[in-house]
């Protein structure tokens, strides 16, 4: 599980550190709207919590029995936010009452041939057993959707919808960032068509495993980042000889799982290879 770094050129292979599947944890990230004004776009409402820029990365574990044996895997739930007292709301930002909303996944990048999917649950609260759609790393327009909204489209409807129990998935240990863009498929807007415009595209980051996920040059020395999982403490080391287990040193302070991504500069040296240690 290491990373090697040369001045002249820098690898990025990723290894993995053993991981058990956690279906019971996930999190939700929720969509709606500014405006309730037909033509208005939906919006990404947890993007300060969870877009990439945030750092942050949904936990892939490995799945150690059937059906989830040979993925990365892990639950998160798209939300629609409530716009009537029968679902808890009404919600700040909800979309429009009539509107039916979907995701779109759209691209998918991370460790080549590595392919990202979702699992659609049987019903409401039951894990997901059977792979619905797969996307390959590299993937950048696609059209693959599920529904987030539990409404039927009906005019009037509360657009909530708050179905757990879907699974992502990926094949390959590594880091993945993933697009996706919400829309609106009802017709209950202007002339037959729906209410909301698309969302703008955000992208999400799922961690595959517990990997080292690159390293790139920078003013200090060479920036190693690397994802964290809540729960656990890591710590980097690095050596410059192969070989020799004594040769092994920890490269700043241990580092706390928070389910975001950390970068630690290392001094530059002419060859260096890193290591990620779970405490």
């Amino acid at each position: 599980m290491m990373l090697k770094n040369t001045p002249g050129s820098i690898a990025t292979a990723v290894a993995l550190l053993a991981a058990t599947a956690r279906l019971a944890a996930h999190e939700h990230v929720a969509v709606g709207a500014d405006s309730l004004v037909p033509g208005s776009p939906l919006v990404f409402v947890s993007d300060d919590d969870f877009g990439a820029d945030t750092g942050f990365a949904f936990a892939l574990a490995a799945g150690t029995q059937a059906p989830y044996a040979g993925y990365y895997i892990g639950e998160l739930t798209f939300a629609a936010l409530a716009s009537t007292g029968a679902n808890g709301g009404p919600e700040p930002l909800h979309a429009a009452p009539g509107s039916h909303i979907e995701v779109v996944l759209e691209s998918v990048s991370g460790p080549a041939g590595g392919v990202f999917a979702f699992w659609e649950t049987p019903g409401n609260d039951e894990d997901a057993t059977e792979v619905t759609f797969a996307v390959p790393v590299g993937e950048t327009g696609g059209n693959h959707r599920f529904v987030v909204s539990e409404n039927h489209g009906e005019a009037g409807a509360d657009p909530y919808g708050h179905i757990h129990g879907r699974i992502f998935s990926a094949t390959k240990p590594g880091l993945y960032q993933v697009g996706f863009h919400f829309v609106d498929t009802s017709t209950n807007g202007p002339a037959g068509g729906p209410i909301h415009a698309p969302s703008e595209k955000f992208l999400l980051n799922f961690q595959a495993g517990l990997t080292l996920s690159g390293v790139a040059p920078s003013a200090g020395g060479y920036d190693v980042t690397f994802a964290t999982v809540t729960g656990q403490t890591l710590h980097l080391e690095s050596t410059t000889v192969l070989g020799d287990p004594k040769a092994w040193k920890s490269v700043g302070d241990a580092v706390a799982g928070d389910d975001h991504l950390h970068v630690i500069t290392v001094p530059a040296t002419a060859t260096a290879y890193f290591r990620l240690v779970v405490q």
